[in-house]
């Protein structure tokens, strides 16, 4: 037909003009959206013309079909600062994969108009600051195959529609404030591959029809509310090799299907409610990589056949009631990580390391291991903690050598030799509590990576080197308590300007506390909650820094709440001289016992200024003098103990100091007042005035001098003059008039102090 060609030139015609309208009509929407924004952040410079002739394909983050109509819309992390109000979803009839994740402050709910995105099949919306529920709306999407809303902070329920979009892929509402249970529908979900639902509030029980998902290779559920046993149809996920359950409530046994699911390679159970025995199967048909039993209620032994296939990489069964492991963990030498503690495991710790020359993190602690460490345990360990066990004899020098050593945690053992450490990335060393002996421990100097040293309760003796304080420039913790070290306390202790914890308590010290101390800055700071002055997490480990200290006169150990910690105790030794009044600028201080000494003077004017305290323990020393009024500004103080000293006048009153018993003042025979029986009264009835302050100790001070010359200058003229020119008869007569003076002049100066 000759007017073919006419007519094919006018098809295309009214194509290209279709085509030319609609993309004027998204120019439109998205500079309109664009000038809804509080902040559009980025996409100033992303759309850079407000011309809607320009073409929009050429803009960042916008692609295009060939017609020049947007298919795909990429504005992730572009720091917007607004809502999707204005964002007219139905102008974009050609998307198919939309990007708006990670802009933090992209807020408000999601409009239901998304529903019109009809050829959309990526949609990614995660990290931001979304509220809301789920639009229903979003199940219109029939061709979507990834979406994803997770980090944000979207409510209610998952709506049942979506578990009807037979086209996903994957799907990700994880991290959000998503409440009920999971929809049995579920199992519609038959090509979907990975699913996350974890960090939520959902409750129930994991529905059965999750058998349906036989697609799946990642199934995240953990930190909800789930509860209910693990179902047995897990076990037809064939495709699954991820399964993370961590963080709820689940309870029963792992039903043994499990053990047949053939490409499983990590297994996460922690954290749980979960029982009885574990299948001994597990790992029998599958590559494990990575288990993680810990925190349940698991009994009996280990299975045998972890590391069947020789992958496994990560093995934590912490905090059960294993008791046996199998032989062949010995030979699983994949193990990078090994994590056992609090267990009540009996085995020869040479007969469990030893053979994994990839092992970084071992963590034996709180079980019944015994027998010695073996010499080979590898060159590539972080973090090795054997705490709270039965093992012995020496530590060996290629561990005190190892170049990655950060932690090391020999505590509560029976250890008997120490060598010479030079470990250069060594942060943290607990070795208290086991048979060590000799002067102090030669670590290498000028040690900058330490933050904890703790060797308490141990047989070291000698002096405390003085260059601690400026070898050791980052320590937080220092314990040397319950030892045998004598001499003085090292003045050069001021330098360590981020220590928190200062023990030297139980051992043979000398000598006046430095005045010094008081320079430790990180004590001169009044710890906030919201701070940590100790690290948390030792530098490429996931160890939790910990500690034993003496805290109400019980000894505990502090993990979490460890940087709420800062004390000083210098307990049961000989230290003399007074209580250094710049001690009193430590205000960062929650505990100072500076018990069973032999401490002299007066309790410092100064010590409201510690109003952090909430233990002071003064007790078992020769203190005298009145307890200063400020000690009623330490509103925080729980625990207190004063007795066993020489302290007089009345004790201060205030709210805090009601609180406490007679026993934390007793044995001071010149103290009176509430809690002590004594009322401070005098033999006319009346009240003995309170010496307020340290003028009012200079004024009472002054009257005994005055009565002292008196009573010097009355004896000194009749004995020396009287004697020399009186006669000898009237000598005798003279003394005993000098005696009934003394006699009048004492009582009249006691009747005015008692």
């Amino acid at each position: 037909m000759p007017s073919s060609p006419i007519l094919f030139f006018l098809l295309f015609l009214c194509f290209f003009c279709t085509q030319l309208s609609c993309t004027k009509t998204e120019v439109q929407a998205l500079l309109a959206w664009r000038s809804s924004l509080k902040d559009p952040g980025r996409l100033t410079q992303m759309w850079t013309s407000n011309n809607i002739s320009t073409d929009p394909c050429q803009w960042d983050g916008i692609k295009c079909n060939e017609a020049g109509s947007i298919i795909s819309l990429s504005i992730s992390g572009c720091q917007i600062d607004g809502t999707l109000d204005k964002f007219n979803f139905s102008s974009f009839p050609n998307l198919t994969e939309l990007w708006m994740d990670h802009n933090e402050n992209l807020h408000g709910g999601i409009p239901k108009e998304i529903g019109t995105l009809h050829n959309l099949q990526y949609l990614h919306l995660s990290s931001n600051n979304l509220v809301g529920e789920i639009p229903v709306t979003i199940s219109n999407l029939s061709n979507l195959e990834d979406l994803d809303l997770s980090f944000n902070q979207l409510t209610g329920a998952i709506p049942s529609a979506i578990l009807n979009m037979s086209s996903l892929h994957y799907l990700y509402l994880g991290n959000n404030n998503l409440t009920g249970q999971i929809p049995k529908t579920i199992g519609n979900l038959i090509n979907l591959e990975e699913l996350h639902l974890s960090a939520n509030y959902i409750k129930g029980a994991i529905p059965r029809e999750i058998e349906h998902l036989t697609n799946l290779t990642l199934l995240s559920l953990y930190e909800n509310e789930l509860s209910g046993q693990i179902p047995l149809e897990i076990g037809n996920m064939t495709e699954l090799r991820i399964a993370d359950l961590r963080y709820n409530k689940l309870q029963g046994n792992i039903p043994a299907t499990i053990a047949q699911l053939p490409n499983l390679s990590f297994l996460y159970l922690g954290n749980n409610q979960l029982n009885g025995t574990v299948t001994p199967y597990l790992g029998n048909n599958s590559y494990l990589e990575g288990i993680d039993l810990s925190n349940n209620n698991f009994v009996g032994t280990l299975p045998p056949l972890l590391c069947r296939r020789g992958e496994l990489q990560y093995l934590q069964a912490a905090n059960n009631s294993f008791i046996l492991l199998p032989i062949t963990l010995k030979n699983c030498s994949s193990l990078t990580e090994l994590d056992l503690h609090e267990n009540n495991i009996r085995a020869d710790v040479s007969q469990t390391l030893g053979e994994h020359p990839n092992l970084s993190l071992i963590d034996l602690s709180k079980n019944r291991f015994y027998g010695r460490l073996p010499s080979n345990l590898g060159g590539n360990i972080l973090s090795l903690s054997l705490e709270g066990n039965e093992i012995s004899g020496d530590i060996p020098k290629e561990l005190a050598n190892s170049t990655s050593l950060a932690i090391l945690n020999l505590s509560n053992n029976n250890f008997s030799s120490l060598p010479l450490i030079q470990a250069p990335a060594l942060e943290s060393l607990h070795a208290s509590n086991n048979k060590f002996t000799g002067e102090f421990p030669l670590l290498q100097q000028n040690w900058t990576n330490l933050v904890t040293l703790d060797i308490g309760k141990n047989n070291f003796y000698g002096k405390i080197p003085s260059w601690i304080g400026s070898s050791f420039p980052v320590l937080k913790i220092l314990r040397l308590g319950s030892n045998q070290f004598e001499g003085y306390i090292p003045p050069q202790l001021s330098m360590l300007n981020n220590l928190r914890l200062l023990d030297f308590s139980n051992n043979n010290l000398k000598g006046p506390i430095p005045h010094v101390l008081s320079h430790m800055h990180s004590m001169v700071i009044k710890t906030m909650t919201n701070e940590s002055y100790i690290t948390y997490f030792v530098s490429n480990t996931n160890e939790e820094e910990s500690i034993d200290f003496m805290w109400k006169g019980v000894e505990a150990t502090y993990q979490e709440t460890i940087a709420l910690l800062t004390g000083i105790d210098f307990s049961c030794n000989a230290l003399s001289g007074e209580i250094p009044e710049d001690l009193m600028k430590l205000q960062g201080l929650i505990s100072l016992n500076l018990s069973r000494n032999q401490l002299s003077g007066m309790i410092p004017n100064n010590i409201g200024n510690l109003t952090s305290l909430e233990v002071l323990d003064l007790s078992m020393n020769i203190l005298s003098g009145t307890i200063p009024p400020s000690i009623s500004h330490l509103t925080s103080l729980d625990t207190l103990s004063l007795s066993h000293n020489k302290l007089t006048g009345q004790i201060p009153s205030g709210p805090q100091l009601q609180t406490f018993n007679m026993s934390d003042f007793s044995d001071n025979v010149g103290l009176c007042g509430f809690p002590l029986p004594n009322n401070c009264l005098t033999h006319n009835n009346s009240i003995v005035p309170l010496v307020e302050n340290e003028a009012g100790y200079k004024k009472i001070e002054v009257i005994w001098i005055i009565c002292s010359v008196i009573l010097g200058y009355v004896i000194g003229f009749w004995v020396y003059f009287g004697a020399l020119y009186w006669k000898i008869s009237l000598r005798f007569a003279i003394f005993q008039f000098t005696d009934k003076m003394q006699d009048k002049m004492m009582k009249w100066c006691g009747r005015y102090f008692h």
